[in-house]
């Protein structure tokens, strides 16, 4: 399939069908992009129920790009801000990547390597992640 000519929720369709079709595709607040499997099967329960939003394990949170014209790493550091800004990893268990994405290139990263980043205590978490002009997103 030729992604260069998708729009960014095309893309990120195509990319699910093409490359995760046998895993759930949601969103979790404002990450783009979230590859999850289910957990626990209809009429079962499990003791880490109440820990669990959704029933889901989520393998991949990924920030997504149309076009072509994207720096892999400033898609990677937009996606650090928002699961920063959002506190994402306390309300969901964090995936085993991360990942950064558009028409024509995919990279991840395994996300125990970026962890750290998330309990910087002299770090605005309060800027807009899509705001390159920052010096945080610098």
């Amino acid at each position: 399939m030729d992604y260069k000519k998708l729009k960014e929720e095309p893309l990120k369709s195509a990319v699910q069908q093409d490359l995760f079709n046998s895993y759930k595709y949601t969103q979790i607040g404002n990450i783009d992009f979230v590859i999850a499997k289910n957990i626990v099967e209809r009429g079962q329960t499990s003791i880490f129920d109440e820990f669990e939003n959704d029933d889901l394990k989520s393998l991949l949170w990924a920030e997504a790009k149309q076009g072509t014209q994207h720096d892999i790493f400033e898609s990677f550091v937009q996606l650090i801000l928002t699961i920063g800004k959002e506190r994402t990893f306390e309300k969901y268990l964090p995936p085993k990547y991360i990942g950064a994405f558009d028409a024509e290139k995919f990279a991840f990263i395994e996300y125990h390597e970026i962890q750290g980043i998330f309990y910087q205590n002299d770090f605005n978490w309060n800027v807009t992640p899509s705001n390159h002009d920052t010096k945080e997103f610098r």
